[in-house]
Order: structure tokens, then C-alpha cells, then sequence
């Protein structure tokens, strides 16, 4: 199991207050546990927040090693690890999204294709149930 996340500290109505977007602080927190555990992350990430719905969207997300893979006719195998890889940082997601939104997150979801982009996505519960 990874190390425990490291969640946003400045306070959810401080950041909209300083004008950090809640859907920037998002992409970031996505990016900083990819970056950490994979060694590099995305280059590109955009966030859209919909009622309870939050997805992340990432793209040239794979490393070195992984495009060999791909180019290799091999992806199969990239999405075997990097679904083991999503089994292990769950918590460390959802602990993020919880702290940036204060609402649990009910349900998350990920998913990777051959061109590099990813997607994360979390279904929020409501701000008075506990987190799953």
C-alpha cells in the first residue's frame, strides 16, 4: 500500500477565495499521485465537475517504458499493471477528492487507451454521508 496521500491543506473556501479553481486543484492533486508513483505524469490534464460526477481526463500519461510496450504491440500488459497500479492508489485518490470537495466519494472508476489518455472518474456521494 503507497504511503498516505498528501491532501490539499489550504482549506476548500480558501482556495476559492484566492481563485484556484476547485476543478485546477483537482487535475493537480490526479497528476501529483501519477507523477509520484509512475515516476513522471501527464502532460496534459483538464477536470470537469458535474453534480456528482468528476472526471479527469490525462493525456500522454505513459512512461518510457510503457510506450515501448504499446509500440510493441503489447498493451494489454500496460493495462494489466496500470490497473493493478489504480487497485493500489485508490485510497490515495480519494482521499484527495474528498479533501478538495468535502464530499464523499461514493464510486471510482479508470480507465487508459492505446493513444496514452486516461480518465478518472468519481461519483461524489452527498456532503453529509460518510466516505465509503
Amino acid at each position: 500500500m503507497p504511503e498516505e496521500p498528501e491532501v490539499p491543506t489550504v482549506p476548500v473556501a480558501l482556495k476559492a477565495e484566492r481563485g484556484v479553481p476547485l476543478v485546477a486543484a483537482i487535475s493537480r492533486e490526479i497528476v501529483k499521485v501519477h507523477s509520484r508513483y509512475y515516476g513522471r505524469g501527464p502532460t496534459k490534464a483538464k477536470t470537469i465537475w458535474r453534480d456528482e460526477i468528476i472526471v479527469c481526463v490525462l493525456e500522454d500519461i505513459f512512461t518510457k517504458a510503457e510506450q515501448l510496450l504499446v509500440d510493441a504491440g503489447r498493451f494489454e500488459d500496460v493495462r494489466s499493471h496500470r490497473i493493478a497500479f489504480q487497485d493500489e492508489v485508490e485510497p490515495l485518490f480519494r482521499a484527495s477528492i474528498e479533501a478538495i470537495t468535502s464530499r464523499p466519494v461514493k464510486s471510482f472508476l479508470s480507465q487508459i487507451s492505446k493513444d496514452g489518455v486516461a480518465s478518472e472518474v468519481f461519483v461524489l456521494g452527498h456532503a453529509t454521508e460518510p466516505p465509503v
